[in-house]
C-alpha cells in the first residue's frame, strides 16, 4: 500500500469524527432554546451516509463516538442517563440505520437515497423510539389505540410525537442530500488524485 494512503486515512477519520461531534452536539443543543425543532438533527443522515459511503472502523466508530460524547455532555440538561433503556433503544435504531446504509451502498442516486432511504430511516427511528415509549410508559393503553397515540400525539403535556416525526423526516432528507453530495464529491476528488499520481489501470495493494 502506498504510504500516502496510510497517512491520509487516519487524517480523514479524525476529521470525520470531529465533524460528526460538532454537528451532532450542536443539533442536540438547539431544542433547549427552540422546542419546536426537536429532532431536527443530522444524526440519522450521518449514520445512513456513513454506512453507505465510508469503509473501515471509522464508518461506524466516528458517528457512534460522536453520539456517545454528545450524550455525556447534554443528557444532564434533559435529566437523562447514558445507560437508561430509552438511550439504548436509540443507539439500536442508529445501528439499524447504519446497516440500512451499508446495504444500500454508494451507487444509489441522490434522490432515491435521500427521499427514499432517508425517509425510511426517519420512520424506523420514530417507530422504534415511540414504540418503546408506548411499551414502558404506563400512561399508554397497551392496545392498538395506545400505540397509535404514542406514534402521533404522544403524552399530554409534552410536544406531540408527530412534531418529532416531521422534524426527523425534514432534517434527515435535507442532510442526506447535503452529505451525499459532499461525500460523492470527495470520492471523485480522491479518484482524480489517484489517476494523477499513478495513471489509469495502476494495480495497487
Amino acid at each position: 500500500m502506498h504510504s500516502s494512503d496510510s497517512n491520509d486515512k487516519p487524517c480523514r477519520q479524525t476529521w470525520i469524527l470531529l465533524a460528526s461531534i460538532i454537528l451532532i452536539g450542536f443539533s442536540r443543543h438547539i431544542p433547549l432554546s427552540y422546542p419546536s425543532l426537536y429532532n431536527f438533527s443530522p444524526v440519522l443522515a450521518i449514520f445512513l451516509v456513513s454506512g453507505a459511503f465510508l469503509k473501515g472502523k471509522a464508518s461506524w466508530a466516528a458517528p457512534m463516538t460522536a453520539v456517545l460524547i454528545s450524550d455525556l455532555l447534554i443528557n444532564p440538561s434533559y435529566g437523562a442517563s447514558l445507560l437508561e433503556p430509552f438511550s439504548l433503544i436509540t443507539l439500536l435504531s442508529y445501528g439499524i440505520i447504519f446497516a440500512l446504509g451499508n446495504q444500500v451502498g454508494p451507487k444509489t442516486g441522490v434522490l432515491r437515497f435521500s427521499f427514499g432511504y432517508g425517509l425510511c430511516s426517519a420512520l424506523v427511528f420514530h417507530a422504534l423510539t415511540c414504540g418503546f415509549a408506548w411499551w414502558i410508559n404506563p400512561f399508554y393503553s397497551k392496545n392498538v389505540a395506545g400505540f397509535l397515540q404514542a406514534l402521533t400525539l404522544g403524552e399530554p403535556g409534552y410536544a406531540p410525537a408527530y412534531l418529532f416525526l416531521r422534524n426527523s423526516i425534514m432534517s434527515t432528507i435535507f442532510f442526506s442530500v447535503l452529505f451525499y453530495w459532499v461525500v460523492a464529491y470527495d470520492s471523485k476528488k480522491i479518484k482524480r488524485e489517484k489517476l494523477r499520481r499513478f495513471g489509469p489501470g495502476t494495480a495497487r495493494l
